[in-house]
């Protein structure tokens, strides 16, 4: 259906004088600009929106199609967030075509512009189903590794000592709501609520004549958390000792206290293993950030997550190996956002991390059992990961 150029018009003025683009002049300016272009049916670069608009406006002191590709990028998540919430009823859909820099219209209906408030039931199941089925292929390769010569010095612990291996996997807290007067549920992730107590405290907020409010059963693992295990799988399939796989839902603190024990969390969902930072230099400031901060002697440093333009990452992520009051070992890997766990588990699976180690920080005698370490990733498309080491502290 062809859309008349005065609806198109309409909206774009809608658009750029929205609460959403308030604050956003180069952002007005841009969708102004790609507007033009395609209102004369023309073709537009990242070049020339770097010489038309940017270069013109002050930003670029030299023709850098990066910046330009950075703006697009902008753009396209503020027009999302115009259509989440300003532009819920909107009958027209303007979009940005990934790798693309012209504007198409779409028609659609009222009933499907509108975005989703609650993750639907379904979807949750279907992720659930496709977990399983990524678990049976990690298993399978499992199996399927060649076995290293040397025993990396992170791991030897694990694998010589005769103690069970507790590997705990984060999911996320879920809770539902259900409505007792109409029988529908909603299934809830609130970064606040990481446990049943917590959200035993926050039930004070619902009525309970109206409503039922308790754990979910229904979860699922982050993507950056999986894709790290057929690695750590490596490094481990020595051993002899049974690994025990576990969630964040059914592992407590005399399960880590009593066991040798691995955690793969994320900052958002580490749960009761963040109490064990406390004697470290990694701190968490908030429950639903994507930064952790570095306590050093002299100052306190803040590390945040960026994914930038044409999905390039920066990630930050830790290792941190610990004694528990029962005298096991346990070890946090915990990253920021997406790819800091992969990284992570590169390096610290890799037949050079000793050689590293020693160079960046010569004075180290031997290497400790237990550590810190903290490391920066970036990588595109969470591909060709780089890893740097920022920190490394013995805990000995």
């Amino acid at each position: 259906m062809n859309i008349p150029e005065t609806e198109k018009q309409k909206l774009i003025h809608k658009i750029v004088n929205s609460k959403t683009f308030s604050r956003s002049e180069m952002l007005r300016d841009l969708l102004n600009y790609l507007f033009k272009v395609h209102q004369n049916n023309g073709k537009v670069k990242a070049i020339n929106i770097a010489i038309d608009l940017m270069q013109r406006k002050g930003e670029l002191k030299e023709n850098d199609e990066t910046i330009a590709r950075v703006y697009v990028h902008k753009l396209r998540n503020k027009l999302a967030d115009y259509y989440e919430k300003e532009g819920q009823n909107e009958k027209i859909i303007l979009k940005i075509p990934k790798g693309k820099y012209e504007l198409t219209f779409q028609m659609t209906s009222l009933k499907s512009s509108k975005l989703p408030k609650s993750l639907p039931f379904k979807t949750v199941l279907y992720s659930v189903s496709g977990l399983l089925l990524l678990n049976l292929i990690i298993l399978a390769g499992f199996f399927g590794f060649s076995k290293q010569e040397t025993q990396n010095p992170i791991w030897v612990d694990y694998l010589n000592e005769q103690e069970d291996i507790n590997l705990m996997l984060s999911n996320p807290f879920f809770y539902t709501i259900r409505d007792l007067q109409t029988d529908s549920t909603l299934v809830i992730r609130n970064f606040n609520i990481n446990s049943t107590e917590e959200l035993g405290n926050s039930q004070k907020l619902f009525s309970k004549d109206k409503y039922e409010i308790k754990q979910s059963d229904i979860s699922y693992f982050a993507n950056n958390n999986v894709s790290s295990l057929p690695l750590l799988f490596k490094a481990l399939h020595k051993t002899d000792n049974a690994i025990h796989l576990k969630t964040s839902n059914n592992i407590n603190l005399d399960d880590i206290k009593n066991n040798n024990t691995i955690a793969i969390t994320s900052l958002k969902s580490i749960g009761i293993f963040g109490n064990f930072l406390a004697e470290t230099s990694i701190r968490i400031p908030n429950k639903n950030g994507l930064s952790l901060l570095l306590m050093t002697k002299n100052d306190t440093l803040k590390y945040s997550a960026i994914k930038s333009y044409d999905d390039f990452y920066t990630d930050y992520a830790f290792l941190v190996k610990v004694s528990t009051p029962k005298g096991k070992n346990l070890m946090i890997i915990s990253d920021s956002h997406s790819i800091g766990n992969q990284g992570l588990m590169e390096l610290i699976t890799s037949d050079h991390l000793s050689e590293r180690i020693y160079s960046q920080y010569p004075e180290l005698k031997k290497f400790p059992t237990h550590f810190e370490l903290l490391v920066k990733v970036t990588g595109y498309q969470e591909q060709n990961l780089k890893t740097k080491i920022i920190h490394f502290q013995s805990l000995d």
